[in-house]
């Protein structure tokens, strides 16, 4: 009778967390106004385009007149979610296409009803995804309740919730992907669920180009693998093969329309990826003092003002004099002139990486620093903890967080390499930051039980994060 008691309340505590995360989501969604960033018209414009005349382009949208097909910088996904709440709404197409003719928004209803509860079953889910990660990883709800509570500290999981961005998509789709991928590897030998991994990496490089680079790096692991494990070698191509095709559900027919309407076989412009390389090369330029400056400046919190002054700071920062305004403004222009944007990205890569190797590695390593802070102050609580976590655990343990981390922490690296390296770029790093933050969060609470204080009788008898290990 008792046991069922507890499994009745813990049934009725769940639908009560769910229902506060849902009113929390909802809150941050519609609360605060629709905020129009710099980035925010290409995306509305794509979006016009797909909605009113079925064509894939991130020119400017003309309600009078159909764009030629062109590339959709950003990503499709973004586009296609933007097209889908036009249609659905007239209110919100309205306001979409004031937006797409006066940018800042100015006497435009931004009200976008459609739109926003699009963000909010995104943000939603990414909450439910870090729910899945958790129970997976803590093997108890207590351990999995406490990763979604620490996941709604992080800024970033509220401040883009408003703007017209890829923010909401790219956490829904970027926590979909992690807990697909730990539902694969717990059952390696299930093609179906290497499958939905694949889907779900295939439809985050919709949202975020960039992430095709693991795809690249996954294949390349697992053709190490299948030398190394022959015996397993038919478990392997089971495995790949069923990841393979999941991915190239989406990402083929892309590179099919850029191919032959585009005449480019990429996922993106070549150059959107000049642009993208100029602003971030131009940091190599930096000189080594700058560059051990650097090291406290991108911290949070840093006080490097103080420290060092503000004038030693303004190269590394984003104002006139820094580093990203040059390679904004002066390197792309140089890379560009007279060159195709193949012969400008060859142009780049010649002079600004193989020719100070040993400079690119350390910015881009000082870089990495800059974009892993996620969620700021909580990020630097979560960085040590996770450095403190992967030092002292062991076995299944280690394995499962490495599992979650070094895909994350891979793309962190790429966005160090090839952009400016910002925090909203590096969203999926929450999820393993959550999971040490809620592993110290159960240590404490063992120790707390331990006590044996009469208000934690019940906590003590329900609760085992330890499960099964």
């Amino acid at each position: 009778m008792g046991a069922k008691l507890r499994s009745q309340s813990g049934k009725v505590c769940n639908i009560i967390l769910l229902m506060v995360l849902l009113s929390v989501v909802m809150i941050r969604v519609w609360g605060p106004a629709t905020n129009i960033q710099p980035d925010s018209l290409r995306y509305v414009s794509a979006g016009l385009n797909l909605a009113e005349y079925g064509v894939l382009s991130g020119r400017g949208f003309r309600a009078d007149h159909a764009p030629s097909p062109d590339f959709i910088q950003g990503g499709i996904y973004t586009a296609a979610e933007i097209a889908l709440a036009s249609m659905i709404s007239t209110t919100t197409r309205e306001g979409l296409m004031c937006i797409a003719e006066s940018p800042s928004g100015s006497g435009c209803d931004l009200r976008l009803p459609a739109l926003k509860i699009i963000y909010t079953l995104e943000v939603f889910l990414f909450h439910i995804a870090v729910w899945f990660v958790g129970f997976l990883f803590f093997q108890n709800k207590l351990g999995a309740w406490l990763a979604v509570g620490f996941s709604m500290l992080f800024r970033e999981t509220y401040i883009y919730n408003s703007s017209i961005l890829t923010e909401p998509s790219y956490l829904m789709i970027s926590g979909g992907f992690v807990v697909s991928w730990m539902f694969a590897l717990k059952k390696a030998e299930s093609v179906s669920r290497w499958f939905l991994s694949g889907v779900m990496l295939g439809l985050l490089v919709l949202v975020k180009p960039a992430w095709s680079a693991l795809a690249v790096c996954l294949g390349f692991c697992a053709l190490v693998i299948f030398l190394i494990k022959r015996d397993k070698r038919l478990w392997i191509l089971r495995s790949f093969g069923g990841g393979a095709c999941g991915y190239c559900l989406f990402i083929v027919p892309i590179l099919l329309w850029n191919g032959l309407v585009l005449q480019v076989w990429s996922l993106s412009s070549p150059d959107y990826l000049t642009a993208s390389l100029s602003h971030r090369l131009a940091f190599n330029l930096m000189s080594w003092k700058e560059w051990a400056i650097g090291w406290f400046y991108y911290l949070p919190v840093s006080g490097a003002g103080r420290l060092f002054g503000v004038n030693a700071l303004l190269p590394l920062g984003w104002d006139t004099g820094s580093y990203y305004e040059y390679g904004r403004d002066v390197l792309n222009a140089i890379a560009v002139q007279g060159r195709t944007a193949s012969e400008a990205n060859r142009y780049l890569l010649e002079n600004f990486v193989l020719k100070m190797p040993i400079k690119e590695i350390a910015v881009t390593a000082l870089l990495l620093w800059r974009g892993i802070f996620v969620g700021l102050v909580i990020g630097m609580l979560a960085v040590p903890m996770t450095a403190i976590y992967l030092m002292c655990a062991r076995g299944k343990d280690l394995t499962m967080f490495l599992a979650v981390l070094l895909p994350c922490l891979f793309m962190a690296v790429v966005h160090a390499m090839v952009s400016v390296s910002i925090y909203r770029y590096n969203l999926p790093l929450i999820i393993p930051y959550v999971l040490v933050m809620a592993y110290f969060t159960l240590r404490i609470i063992d120790r707390i039980m331990l006590l044996n204080f009469p208000a934690f009788s019940v906590l003590r008898t329900n609760f085992s994060h330890r499960q099964g290990k």
